[in-house]
């Protein structure tokens, strides 16, 4: 068998002497054995050779000595830790406290301005609480607790019966060394502000259900029954301002409803003869006047481009299509259903007015489940 023919291992296992086995001059053998690859012990080689690894190793370097705190030094600086490290649980109580407080006493109420500091108000207090359980924990570790520096060899994954008592000892120790046990005002602050962190997700677990009532607030838009239809800058919008073929936004003259997302609308004029109300809608115009939301039911952008020759309203993000003058139901797009209609009138004054709120959900199609393409 020539040399190219051999195999791997053969070749490993060829005599030092072999031009083809070892080219580098070297004359030591493989460690490949026909049982398989050996590892080498390092130690035993050297041993082997006539020379100790201690003797080419560097020597360690001392372990630098135990510096003791100030707490461990002076019974003053250790009644000083332990206050700093209560006082810091106490914080945690009052963060979980105030976030509690906030939630219950001065509730967010959808559609009102009044809510600028609720959430902020709410991250405070939670931040609070958090940061004072862990920052006492640090100081308790760094001031009080005892330090030691530890050195383990590594070793096999299975621990034997002899580890594991010294583990369940060191643990006992490290317990004692906490001193949990006879620093009672700590262990009575630690347990008081870790229960109160148990506290802390109970009104955001309440407000996941019907306890908010949010279902019934997503129903209602700034809209109601009188409501002027006023312009941006608040002016209101009077029956004859409006030219054939023109559209106004308009909002509900309520505070704050010119930022209310959901109130937004569309005035449209056109000529009485081109509207074709749906049934039930026929007093819902003024004249040619018809009120649509501009929240697109598709995914809630603002539907407010309008051709006045095909009564067109069309939504720029995705291409949905309303017809203004067949109650704004979709011709075209990914649009579930119409636009909700917001049914209007004419005060004395000759100024518009909502006759009531939207009757059917403002928004994308999730919101209401039984909706239908052309409904």
């Amino acid at each position: 068998m020539t040399d190219d023919n051999k195999s791997i291992r053969e070749r490993l296992q060829a005599p030092a002497d072999d031009e083809d086995a070892n080219t580098g001059g070297d004359s030591r053998g493989s460690d490949v054995t026909e049982n398989g690859f050996q590892n080498t012990d390092s130690r035993a080689d050297l041993a082997a050779r006539g020379r100790d690894d201690s003797q080419t190793a560097a020597p360690s370097a001392p372990a630098a000595p135990y510096e003791l705190r100030h707490a461990d030094l002076d019974a003053a600086a250790e009644r000083s830790a332990e206050r700093k490290v209560a006082f810091l649980f106490l914080l945690s109580v009052v963060g979980t406290v105030g976030f509690i407080w906030v939630f219950f006493a001065s509730p967010y109420k959808y559609g009102e301005s009044n809510n600028d500091w609720f959430t902020p108000l709410l991250a405070f207090f939670m931040a609070l609480a958090l940061t004072g359980i862990g920052a006492g924990a640090v100081k308790w570790a760094k001031s009080l607790m005892g330090d030691a520096e530890v050195v383990q060899e590594r070793h096999d994954f299975a621990s034997d019966p002899a580890d594991l008592a010294e583990t369940g000892q060191a643990l006992v120790e490290g317990l004692q060394v906490t001193g949990l046990g006879r620093r009672k005002l700590l262990t009575g602050t630690l347990l008081l502000g870790a229960g109160s962190l148990l506290l802390l997700p109970l009104p955001l677990l309440l407000d996941l259900g019907p306890y908010a009532h949010k279902e019934r607030l997503l129903r209602r838009t700034g809209w109601r029954k009188g409501v002027r239809l006023v312009r941006r800058n608040g002016s209101p919008v009077r029956l004859g301002d409006l030219e054939i073929g023109s559209l106004e936004t308009v909002y509900p003259d309520v505070p704050g409803g010119d930022v209310l997302a959901d109130s937004p609308t569309m005035l449209i004029r056109m000529l009485p003869s081109q509207l074709v109300p749906r049934h039930g809608r026929e007093d819902w115009s003024i004249d040619g006047h018809i009120a649509y939301s501009v929240i697109c039911t598709h995914l809630g952008c603002p539907v407010k481009l309008y051709e006045q020759q095909t009564h067109h309203l069309f939504c720029p993000c995705h291409q949905s299509t309303f017809d203004a003058s067949h109650g704004a139901k979709v011709v075209f797009g990914p649009a579930a259903r119409s636009l909700p209609q917001l049914p209007i009138a004419v005060d004395e004054e000759g100024y518009f007015v909502a006759q009531s709120d939207y009757t059917e959900p403002v928004g994308p199609s999730f919101w209401e489940r039984k909706s239908r393409r052309f409904s």
